[in-house]
């Protein structure tokens, strides 16, 4: 079951890597970018799965399997072995899947995470077995399968907020900031940000004076679009809506007499 649930999500995981990867067409003007947002929820759901039913499976064998021959040291060896590696290679994927903002990249490093709990398991299993204590690898897998369960979890809850465009208040007050250092770009509305995949898209209100929309309105948004495209990489589409002052707000010319 392990094998075959490791096998779907390495599939889902290239999937949607190839399809977040094609360019904004007529039928998705935003781009593929949610796919890795859906394929991370499929990959955390279905290494939950695997998990609830590793904790079945243990609790069963601590009822029904009698003690067995301990294993031999060797086990261990492998063992670490297996965390080293997959230590390593869950690094690896950590860090790329920040670099480049991929949530796909970031769930499928969760199976080496989850190899790791399993190798620990074997650790206690084998030295709970050489002390007479057979029942000890089983409780240390349900341990480390709630834990999963609980990596899974987050990682689903982040999955459910880029779908459904939650807000991203943390890049919308340092947009703003980078807005507001702009001479001369008027008063600064709602600033909405969400993400498309690895890209931002930002929506945002500029107040301008009544009588200056038509005259300054196209060059603040030239302005605007230029300094976060080199302020921000991760950027990929920048909407301004421009709209006009209160009159109670414009400023007034002092009266000269």
């Amino acid at each position: 079951f392990e094998s075959l649930a490791n096998f779907i999500i390495t599939i889902v995981v290239l999937v949607s890597l190839r399809m977040a990867s094609k360019r904004a067409d007529e039928k998705f003007p935003y781009g593929y970018g949610k796919v890795e947002f859906l394929a991370s929820g499929v990959v955390n759901m279905l290494l939950m799965m695997v998990a609830i039913v590793y904790i079945f499976v243990s609790f069963g064998e601590m009822v029904m399997v009698g003690p067995e021959k301990p294993p031999g040291l060797i086990a261990i060896v492998a063992a670490g072995v297996s965390i080293i590696v997959n230590y390593i290679a869950f690094g690896y994927g950590r860090c790329v899947g920040e670099k480049v903002g991929s949530s796909a990249i970031l769930a499928n490093a969760q199976i080496n995470l989850a190899d790791i709990g399993t190798s620990v398991a074997v650790i206690v299993a084998v030295i709970g077995s050489n002390l007479g204590l057979s029942q000890l690898d089983h409780i240390a897998a349900i341990v480390i399968c709630i834990l999963i369960i609980k990596v899974t979890l987050d990682g689903v809850k982040k999955a459910v907020k880029g779908l459904m465009d939650a807000s991203l208040h943390y890049e919308e007050r340092h947009i703003r900031d980078l807005i507001e250092d702009i001479e001369d770009n008027g008063r600064v509305g709602d600033i909405r940000v969400r993400l498309a995949g690895r890209r931002l898209l930002v929506d945002m209100d500029i107040f301008l004076p009544p009588g200056s929309i038509l005259s300054k309105g196209l060059e603040t948004v030239g302005k605007i679009k230029k300094v976060l495209q080199r302020k921000r990489k991760d950027i990929s589409e920048v909407s301004v809506q421009l709209l006009a002052l209160p009159v109670t707000d414009v400023p007034r010319a002092k009266n000269r007499s």
